[in-house]
């Protein structure tokens, strides 16, 4: 590019600039102007000055709400102060009453440790006071069945559960109550006595009261072999119960009644017996449950067992209330039931036969014999409960049969008289 040309576009560049000055100048003077001419006219000296008027009561007010609000505010503050003085004088009496219900309760829970202390040592007391009561008591009654003598005093005592109340007619006679200790009546119950208790102690499916909706379960079981279990459990238990005394009377209950079900009432000859039974017996595990043994009363076995049972008329049938028992292999006991109304001296000669025969025949030859004319012969005794006849062991010089001949040889020594008459 050639020196004109810079030159020209200098000048140009020159050009626009004084142009610009010289319009902004014409601007600056024209504004200029309208401002003198503004600033001399009365409405704009007027609008100025209200303007300024608005500023000044702008000030004032911001001033007056500014005291205001501090006022407002150092009265706020003031009730704060009031306030916070209170809370503390609050706090303070909280303090000192907090103070002094810790020591009311200090002084209280000394007090009662002092006390429980007293109350645990008069405890303390009491224990070792029945630790040696019981001891001497243990010793009494180890000394009782050791070597026999009186019966304690203390175990000569009864209970009764409502005394206020009259005596409840089968506990009476049975020792057993379907309502149990709730029943509303009295049930007095010795502390000892010759007579044990053994609630539930023989079980068996048949006496279970299970119905499905096929019927009766219990069904399902025959008599016989609800007897033959039992047989089994009577071998199996009065030896063990014999160990501590002669027995007097074995009861074992049938019925289906949960208060009389399986129950065994063992009768020992004296009460030392008793004792020593129940000593053994009590706690025991038997079957897979623990025996709880129980002294009891029966005044009368006549009157309760039920009588109807054994020739199987009961109206009641399982809601019976009296005693529905097994009867015992081999009529062991029998005696006992009648002996309120036998002679001591037919009481001995009966327990002097059983004692013989008794054991004679064990239950083992039953299941080891072949003979089955022997085994269905005392099969139906043990069905009917009636004590087999036995033939006389001494006979008469001169005779072949003993005077319990049976029937078809009476006939024939009829006929063989008649035949020499003839």
């Amino acid at each position: 590019m050639g020196k004109h040309a810079e030159w020209r576009k200098d000048a140009k560049k020159a050009r626009r600039k004084r142009i610009r000055q010289s319009i902004a100048k014409n601007k600056h003077d024209l504004e200029e102007k309208e401002r003198q001419q503004r600033e001399q006219s009365p409405t704009y000296i007027q609008l100025l000055q209200k303007h300024e008027q608005e500023e000044a009561f702008q000030k004032e007010e911001e001033a007056r709400l500014r005291l205001k609000a501090e006022q407002r505010w150092l009265k706020i503050e003031e009730e704060a102060q009031k306030q916070w003085r209170e809370l503390q004088k609050k706090l303070e009496e909280a303090r000192e009453e907090r103070i002094r219900q810790n020591l009311l309760i200090k002084l209280e829970w000394e007090r009662e440790q002092q006390r429980l202390k007293k109350i645990k040592e008069a405890k303390e007391r009491e224990r070792e006071e029945n630790e040696r009561k019981q001891q001497l008591l243990e010793q009494e009654i180890e000394n009782f069945i050791a070597h026999g003598g009186s019966t304690p005093e203390h175990l000569k005592q009864i209970i009764q559960m409502n005394p206020n109340k009259p005596t409840c007619p089968f506990f009476q006679k049975t020792a057993a109550c379907r309502f149990r200790d709730s029943c509303s009546r009295n049930h007095i119950k010795p502390c000892v006595s010759r007579i044990l208790l053994i609630p539930n102690f023989y079980s068996h499916y048949s006496l279970e009261q299970v119905e499905t909706e096929h019927g009766d379960s219990s069904l399902e079981f025959e008599n016989y072999e609800t007897y033959t279990h039992f047989k089994e459990f009577f071998f199996d238990v009065l030896p063990e119960l014999e160990k501590c005394g002669k027995i007097r009377q074995f009861k074992v209950c049938c019925n289906r009644e949960s208060h009389l079900r399986g129950n065994v009432y063992v009768e020992y000859s004296s009460t030392r017996e008793a004792v020593k039974g129940f000593r053994t017996f009590n706690g025991r595990w038997y079957g897979g449950k623990q025996l709880n043994v129980e002294f009891c009363n029966i005044d009368s076995w006549k009157s309760a067992i039920c009588g109807l049972h054994s020739r199987k008329r009961c109206p009641k049938g399982s809601s019976c209330n009296f005693l529905h028992v097994f009867p015992n292999p081999h009529n062991l006991f029998h005696q006992a039931d009648h002996d309120e109304h036998r002679s001591p001296r037919s009481t001995n000669r009966l327990e002097s036969e059983e004692r013989n025969w008794r054991w004679s025949e064990s239950p083992e030859r039953f299941t080891t014999t072949d003979d089955k004319k022997e085994k269905s012969k005392y099969e139906k005794y043990a069905r009917n409960g009636t004590r087999p006849r036995r033939r006389s062991r001494t006979r008469s010089p001169g005779r072949r049969y003993s005077k319990s001949r049976s029937s078809s040889s009476r006939r024939e020594s009829r006929k063989s008289r008649s035949c020499k008459k003839s």
